[in-house]
């Protein structure tokens, strides 16, 4: 429950989150986490998604957290409710890996939620539930301000002024084409990616590599969905397995993926070293890899997502002599990862998610 000096926060400079679920097992391990957060505040706890949508017509909740494991199917009807009521609802799910809660949370994906969090089992090291505390309240934290920067639900006495992209500084690009493209994306990240490799020519042939950071299962349906949807092969990385041009290669879940020269080409190796920004897939491996071998041909793209991986790697790939483009504020739902590379001055394009695919076919087309 609220404590009252939780209740006496001025509630127009945090973020509003409600949570949803029944399950005292996830619901107050959310609640208890989120609460101990100085910048974050639990305004509703309905116990399911009836009473959820009730809540949300009167509630300034700008972040919502949705158990799926407690009713899957009511889950999905949900969040198609919400964003009805609100089309920039920021939707988050929680659950346990199992079959059917993959299954939903892909579909939650789908239909607008913004990102699926894997719950630590009881039985699991403490690091997991380091890692799961770190990401629920720097996601909900960042959805909330992000959402903010869109307007309100409801009228508030201080909103928070948006960060404009004008005072970023560009660099120039490379002037060598690209023989790799390696993308980093987290938060909002599926959907930005199908829209980006969808709309690639046919004539751009480099190898594509992603870390998004998503759980194990859900990297595989990733792949899938971008396979069908790009029409370019598109799998989880196999350690060991040599690059071939037009391949689009995602991390597994929960495995580093990086580049390693073998024999007369390229490989892929996979490894659960130590997490970086509590990410795992993270993007830096994957970039710094890539940097090293690739040099100025490498080619980065930092999509939507939380927090600041891949600005260390992206560093390496700039003072290697490659390029480093990023998504836009505008169109990302969160630009905590595009915006630290933007900002730092380590990009030679920043773009709205819709221009990207033009970017890469003008940079990245094969040439005879």
């Amino acid at each position: 429950m609220q404590s009252s000096s939780n209740n006496s926060r001025l509630t127009q400079t945090l973020v509003q989150v409600m949570v949803v679920g029944d399950s005292q097992v996830v619901g107050d391990m959310v609640e208890g986490i989120l609460d101990r957060d100085a910048r974050i505040q639990v305004s509703a706890r309905p116990a399911d998604g009836e009473k959820a949508i009730t809540q949300f017509r009167t509630t300034e909740a700008e972040v919502v957290v949705i158990d799926i494991g407690d009713n899957p199917q009511q889950s999905l009807t949900t969040i198609s409710r919400l964003l009805r009521i609100d089309a920039k609802a920021r939707i988050v799910m929680v659950s346990t890996l199992n079959f059917t809660n993959v299954k939903t949370g892909l579909e939650g994906l789908e239909r607008g939620a913004v990102e699926f969090l894997q719950t630590p089992a009881i039985h699991t090291k403490d690091s997991s539930h380091v890692v799961f505390q770190h990401n629920l309240a720097e996601s909900v934290f960042e959805l909330g301000m992000a959402r903010r920067e869109e307007g309100e639900r409801l009228a508030r006495k201080t909103p928070s002024p948006p960060a404009t992209d004008a005072t970023i500084t560009l660099r120039p690009a490379s002037a060598q084409p690209p023989k790799i493209l390696v993308i980093a994306s987290s938060t909002g990240g599926p959907k930005a990616l199908v829209t980006v490799l969808a709309g690639l020519s046919a004539s751009v042939v480099v190898p594509i590599l992603i870390a998004q950071h998503m759980p194990p299962v859900f990297t595989g349906a990733l792949a899938q969905n971008i396979a069908r949807t790009s029409g370019r092969p598109c799998a989880e990385g196999i350690d060991g397995e040599y690059l071939k041009p037009g391949h689009v290669y995602v991390a597994p879940g929960d495995y580093h993926m990086l580049l390693e020269r073998a024999g007369g080409g390229v490989c892929i190796r996979v490894n659960q070293e130590t997490r970086e920004n509590y990410c795992r897939p993270s993007a830096e491996p994957l970039f710094r890899s890539a940097a090293k071998i690739y040099g100025p041909t490498t080619l980065g793209l930092v999509l939507t997502g939380m927090g600041n991986d891949g600005a260390v790697g992206a560093k390496a790939i700039t003072q290697a002599g490659g390029t480093i483009i990023a998504q836009d504020q505008k169109t990302c739902v969160v630009w905590g990862m595009p915006g630290t590379v933007a900002k730092a001055g380590l990009c030679s394009a920043v773009l709205g998610l819709g221009e990207i695919a033009a970017y890469l076919n003008s940079v990245a087309t094969y040439k005879p």
